[in-house]
C-alpha cells in the first residue's frame, strides 16, 4: 500500500528524470522508459530492504538520483550502432553560399566532394568502417569510436592514419594538385 502511494505520486517524477536523461533513446523507444522507470522502482525497494532504519532525507531527490543511475547503466548496456557510410546529396558537407559568394567556388566544393566520395569507394572494407566512426574520431573520441568498431584503440589509430594516406593520394591523384597533410 506505502509503494503504491509513493508511485502515485513520484512515478512522474522518476519518468521525466529518465526521459530527460535519455531524450533522443526515450524518444525512439517510449517502453525503454517504462522499463527504466521500472528499475528504478526496484532499485528503490532493494535499497530500502537493504537499509531499512536508514531512511532518505528527501524521498523525491533519492528517487532522483536512483532514476539518473538506472538511465546511465541501461545506456551503457545498449549496444552501440555502428553507422554505415551512406550516400546523400552531399548537402550535410556542403553550407549554404554566402551572399555575393563565387559560384565557381562552389561548383570546387561539389566537385571536390565528388572526388571524395569516388576515393572513399575505393578504400577497404576496414578502411570504410573506419570512416563510418568519423564523428567520433574527429572529436578525438578514439575509445569510443574503437568500442563501436570492436577493435583496439592502437588498431583504430593505425587503420585511420593509412585511411587518411590513401584518401591524401587518392585525393591527389584525381585532383592533380597537392594535398596538404
Amino acid at each position: 500500500m506505502a509503494l503504491r502511494s509513493l508511485m502515485d505520486r513520484y512515478d512522474r517524477l522518476v519518468r521525466y528524470t529518465v526521459f530527460r536523461g535519455a531524450q533522443r533513446k526515450a524518444m525512439a523507444d517510449p517502453q525503454w522508459v517504462d522499463s527504466v522507470a521500472s528499475a528504478t522502482w526496484t532499485g528503490l525497494i532493494q535499497s530500502m530492504r537493504r537499509q531499512p532504519d536508514n531512511p532518505p532525507d528527501s524521498i523525491s531527490n533519492y528517487l532522483v538520483r536512483i532514476a539518473r543511475n538506472c538511465t546511465v547503466s541501461a545506456l551503457r548496456r545498449e549496444p552501440k550502432k555502428e553507422m554505415p557510410l551512406q550516400e546523400d546529396d552531399g548537402g550535410g558537407f556542403l553550407e549554404p553560399a554566402a551572399e555575393g559568394e563565387d559560384p565557381s567556388v562552389l561548383l570546387e566544393r561539389v566537385e571536390l566532394l565528388g572526388t571524395l566520395r569516388e576515393c572513399l569507394s575505393e578504400l577497404g572494407g576496414e578502411m570504410q568502417r573506419a570512416s563510418s566512426q568519423l564523428d567520433a574520431i574527429m572529436g578525438r573520441r578514439w575509445q569510443e569510436a574503437a568500442a563501436a568498431l570492436g577493435v583496439s584503440e592502437s588498431t583504430l589509430r593505425s587503420r585511420w592514419k593509412k585511411t587518411l594516406e590513401l584518401l591524401r593520394g587518392c585525393l591527389e591523384r584525381k585532383s592533380g594538385e597537392s594535398i596538404a597533410p
